[in-house]
């Protein structure tokens, strides 16, 4: 986040001073490097929403009738913008690849329609389908980075984007407080977590201060910044309502050296059981082999380890005979796993043929053969790409099927930097446990800043620190996704090795002055370690 004195929020920040468009494709040993793959599968379905700006007025079956919405958007010294400046902002001065508008049920956060801002005569217009509650949905950036702002329409007339947003992030905020400060309810963190809720009460009440003042919509930017700032800090303080069984994880991309396991069971198991996603790309009898050593010595240590069947980025290449093979042989290799995750960031579209139907014969499998827990992770993405591989949408078709009879825990794969989440967390992980009721909730996967993760046009917690944005990152969305009685994990970081190590070689070669955020943590922890220790602790507070 944007310390005090730090570079300008609002509208426009940091635009400037992004990365250009990314190159072509890198191949690599295993295909294209992941960033790039979910980039590029993004990209391309972003030119035809971009497109979709001239859809015709039609509800999402195409005969529908509609109501057309005059959208006003300000900037920070409240004079109404044009689409194009909207579209500046969003994109992160990006361009087509970064124009993520979409219309949303506002109730279940499926994507209706792509691309559905468009202008006339001077003014923003949408079109919503009549009887329906919606919602305007668009990456939109205050000092704490991007979000995925949105902002719940009104059935006709006009709506001030930004003043509704917060407003509505406001109330929601004052629900949150309420349940969290009522004794008789199962939240109610004090000790350790009592200082990040107070945080948030203020954050809060700052907010409640300018409403009570006159703020009017014109204002509509700086009514924002407080809303947000206070959202993140509630997200952050919601660790404390964490059940007693969820986990914090790491994701390992590689099987972990003896120095290595200790550093990830430092940092998830400090406090509260710890966990590990493996993601088993080899699967050749050498490398589960060095996979069930390194898995049999986290479980004694007392960690969770969860296995991954098939990563999304290596799944379109097998054959259903080659999958149906390596599911056989990690099932045979590593029989004493505590959780399985069954499919990966299910809704890509790089994913090749009946990824769902693989998962499917995954689940069963693990069911026949295991007493382990089924995991099945989402991909996150609420209109950066196709609307049928949108979050909610991939939800609602698999809701009732087969799949999710088999399937204990549903997650998501978030990465902010190609699908910014920011203040919609809490709203997010809230829908998905309301879609799946009898199911416990997770973040599955979450990563920022690595080598191949970098070159997406938005940014969250710090525009030119990786290490203190995903300091940020971890704080707020953990805190996010265990902060309901049906939360199970979070937020097994992707890279974990990898930016631990990064982070050690940049703290080796500074000039020892320390206090930054790259500066080694507790017991030799990098900021990531670090982060995941902090909320472990937190999570697990007296009175939480």
């Amino acid at each position: 986040m944007t310390e005090p004195g730090g570079a300008p929020a609002g509208p426009g920040d940091g635009a400037s001073r992004l990365p250009g468009p990314p190159g072509a494709p890198e191949a690599t040993g295993r295909g294209m490097t992941r960033r790039r793959a979910l980039l590029t599968a993004g990209g391309l379905a972003l030119a035809g929403g971009a497109a979709g700006a001239l859809m015709t007025r039609l509800g999402p079956d195409g005969a529908s009738p509609t109501t057309t919405i005059t959208l006003v958007l300000r900037d920070a010294d409240g004079a109404p913008m044009t689409l194009a400046q909207v579209r500046a902002i969003q994109s992160a001065g990006r361009g087509e690849e970064g124009y993520d508008d979409a219309l949303l049920d506002s109730t279940t956060l499926e994507v209706i329609a792509i691309g559905p801002l468009y202008e006339e005569d001077g003014a923003i217009l949408v079109d919503v389908p009549e009887g329906r509650d919606c919602a305007l949905c668009l990456s939109w950036p205050t000092s704490q980075g991007y979000s995925a702002l949105i902002a719940d329409l009104p059935p006709h007339g006009s709506a001030e984007v930004l003043a509704l947003a917060a407003r509505d992030l406001h109330q929601r905020q004052r629900v949150a407080l309420a349940a969290l400060a009522d004794p008789s309810g199962a939240a109610g963190p004090t000790g350790r977590a009592a200082s990040a809720l107070e945080a948030s009460r203020r954050a809060h009440a700052a907010t409640q201060s300018a409403i009570d003042s006159g703020i009017g919509d014109e204002q509509g930017a700086r009514l924002l910044e407080l809303a947000a700032t206070a959202q993140v800090a509630l997200d952050t303080a919601l660790i404390g309502a964490a059940p007693p069984g969820a986990l914090i994880g790491a994701t390992l991309t590689e099987a972990p050296s003896p120095q290595q396991r200790g550093a990830v069971i430092a940092a998830t198991g400090s406090a509260r059981r710890g966990a590990v996603r493996l993601v088993l790309d080899d699967a050749s009898a050498p490398a589960l082999a060095a996979w069930r050593e390194a898995a049999d010595a986290l479980q004694r240590a007392g960690i969770h380890v969860m296995g991954q069947i098939c990563d999304s980025e290596g799944l379109a290449a097998l054959s259903d005979s080659d999958f149906d093979k390596r599911l056989d042989a990690v099932l045979a290799a590593l029989p004493g796993l505590d959780s399985w995750e069954v499919g990966n960031e299910l809704g890509g579209d790089w994913l090749g043929e009946d990824p769902v139907g693989r998962a499917t014969r995954a689940a069963r499998a693990v069911k026949k053969r295991t007493g382990a827990l089924t995991v099945l992770t989402l991909y996150y993405q609420l209109g950066q790409a196709a609307a049928q591989g949108a979050l909610f949408n991939v939800a609602a078709s698999l809701a009732g099927g087969e799949l999710m009879g088999l399937v204990d825990v549903v997650g998501i794969s978030v990465y902010p930097q190609s699908h910014p989440l920011g203040t919609a967390a809490d709203r997010v992980m809230s829908a998905l446990a309301d879609r799946f009721p009898g199911k416990r909730v997770a973040v599955t996967e979450l990563g920022y800043g690595g080598g191949d993760l970098d070159e997406g046009p938005w940014w969250f917690g710090s525009r030119e620190d990786a290490d203190a944005a995903r300091i940020a990152l971890i704080s707020q969305v953990t805190g996010a996704a265990l902060g309901r009685p049906q939360a199970w994990g979070a937020p097994f970081w992707w890279y974990f090795l990898d930016d631990e190590e990064a982070s050690a070689s940049g703290a080796d070669d500074a000039d020892g002055s320390g206090g930054g955020a790259s500066a080694g943590g507790p017991g030799g922890l990098g900021p990531v370690g670090s982060s995941l220790k902090r909320a472990s602790e937190r999570a697990s507070a007296p009175g939480s």
